[in-house]
């Protein structure tokens, strides 16, 4: 049996060795490229000896142009005589390396040695370094990121410089795709944008709202005064012009005199009759029993014919009805009043303020809502509705009534804090109490579906 020449077996086991080195190379860089990003710095300096020894290696930031790592420790004093003077190397070799133009001194992997450090650098390279040094520049295709510094005893053969770069080239990526902004992929970006569109959405329908509906209003008087006839009669005539001013005590309404005038002289006729009688009856009862006995009823029956005269005197003047406060004579036509009966109490006409701060709204009973007085209210008028006027609820009917176009409404007043001018009409926006957004705004067709339900 042959046997296999040295020479043969210990060229094997040299290309076994490189196979195992350049595998263990590989296995550092995957190592390297999926590590943690605050773990990469460390792993560069310290794992990397497992494969190609060294004593001693340093980590430099082009960034923040400080030591950013150093082997054998997770966490080094950056005050410390050794990181400092480190950190005056890679400072002296960033400023040779910005003087040179040849392109030299950027090299991925070159030697450094005490000559080419300034003296004072140069002469403690023997108390921290060892002999031999290799600089592995760091950088990417966006630019240098900082320097790797290695020195042992031993020198460095070319081989190991190439695996030295390859090594740094991996980290100088790996800290660059660290370093970038974390995008998630496109289909979890669609998913978090859906769920954050559906938390807002959420967030909107669930936020409570004030509730508020609209109503017609109208700016009424807040204290009236009405003209009602004292007695029945005939109007003859107005004299205040329709919505016309009105001082206090000036007549307003006349009704009918002339049979109130005949009524009165009929009583005044009366009553002197009755008052000549008695005096007759009187000067016969000076001498006459029964003359005297009569003088006493007909007493009686002057004093009834003489208040059945006042009394047709004071409906004389009552028949001309003044102004009981200064405003303006609100009603539509003269010509729908004179000639025309009235009964007793009946008014004709509304005497007001030509300001007012009240507003009376309809409210129709679709409209959903809980308003108590002092709710808050904002009444935008048809002539200026760009300047609402704010105010509050003072009163609202417990029941309702028709309005004119035949709906029923209930009838609300609020004082506002502006004076408006009598009449004005605008729509009136009423405030209740807060409700969740959805349900307010889905509150007429939840009352058709309620009402649905209920058959």
């Amino acid at each position: 049996m042959s046997q296999v020449p040295p020479r043969d077996i210990a060229g094997r086991d040299v290309r076994q060795a490189d196979l195992l080195l350049f595998s263990g190379i590989l296995e550092l860089c995957e190592r390297i490229r999926t590590c943690p990003r605050d773990e990469l710095d460390f792993v560069l300096v310290n794992e990397t000896r497992e494969l190609i020894p060294y004593q001693q290696a340093a980590l430099y930031a082009q960034a923040t142009h400080a030591v950013t790592a150093v082997s054998g420790v997770a966490v080094f004093e950056r005050s410390a005589p050794y990181v400092r003077w480190i950190g005056s190397v890679f400072a002296a070799v960033a400023r040779q390396e910005s003087g040179v133009r040849d392109g030299s001194a950027a090299a991925p992997v070159r030697a450094l040695t005490a000559a080419d450090l300034p003296e004072e650098i140069g002469a403690a390279w023997g108390s921290w370094l060892g002999g031999h040094a290799l600089l592995v520049q760091l950088g990417s295709r966006h630019g240098p990121l900082g320097k790797w510094l290695l020195a042992r005893a031993e020198p460095w053969t070319a081989r190991e410089a190439r695996l030295l770069a390859l090594v740094g080239g991996a980290y100088a990526e790996a800290r660059q795709l660290a370093d970038l902004p974390h995008r998630p992929p496109a289909r979890h970006r669609a998913r978090r944008w859906v769920l954050a569109g559906a938390a807002l959405v959420a967030a909107v329908a669930l936020y409570p709202v004030r509730s508020w509906v609209l109503a017609p209003a109208e700016v009424v008087a807040a204290d009236p005064a009405y003209i009602r006839a004292p007695f029945a009669g005939i109007v003859r005539q107005i004299d205040a012009p329709p919505n016309g001013p009105v001082q206090a005590g000036a007549v307003v309404v006349e009704l009918e005199r002339a049979q109130l005038e005949s009524q009165y002289q009929v009583a005044s006729k009366a009553w002197q009759v009755a008052r000549t009688e008695y005096d007759e009856a009187a000067q016969a009862g000076m001498s006459d029993q029964k003359a005297r006995a009569q003088a006493e009823q007909l007493r009686g029956r002057i004093d009834e014919e003489a208040a059945q005269m006042r009394y047709q005197d004071e409906l004389l003047r009552k028949a001309s009805i003044p102004a009981p406060m200064s405003g303006l004579a609100l009603y539509n036509d003269p010509s729908e009043w004179i000639g025309r009966p009235v009964e007793a109490g009946e008014r004709i006409l509304m005497v007001a303020p030509a300001l007012s701060r009240r507003i009376e709204i309809r409210l129709p009973v679709t409209e959903i809502g809980h308003f108590d007085p002092g709710s808050t209210v904002r009444f935008f008028d048809n002539v200026r509705p760009d300047r609402p006027n704010e105010g509050h609820l003072v009163f609202a009917s417990y029941g309702s009534s028709a309005t004119t176009a035949g709906i029923l409404a209930y009838t609300l007043r609020a004082d506002m804090r502006a004076d408006m001018r009598l009449g004005l009409k605008g729509t009136a926006r009423i405030y209740g109490p807060r409700h969740v957004l959805i349900l307010w705004a889905l509150r007429k067709p939840l009352s058709i579906v309620r009402q649905w339900l209920s058959f």
